[in-house]
């Protein structure tokens, strides 16, 4: 069942990378080649690090860019 639940958590994580990176290339940012360490923005995949600042949540941390760009778009609607 371990062994399961790996792989299952292996798929999910290329998943995860995969849209970080698509995201990132919309943003002309370069690819990530692995998930990045704790804290991280779980939108855009950039680490407090880049971002300066993170906030977090119950689950996941956003930054403020991605915050901002949420804010639009749920202003828009």
């Amino acid at each position: 069942m371990a062994e399961r639940e790996d792989a299952e958590l292996r798929v999910a994580e290329k998943a995860i990378l995969a849209a970080f990176n698509e995201l990132r290339a919309t943003r002309r940012q370069p690819p990530l080649t692995e998930m990045p360490e704790p804290p991280y923005c779980a939108f855009c995949g950039r680490s407090k690090k880049e971002t300066g600042a993170l906030v977090e949540g119950l689950t996941a941390y956003i930054c403020f860019d991605c915050a901002s760009e949420a804010r639009r778009l749920l202003l828009q609607e």
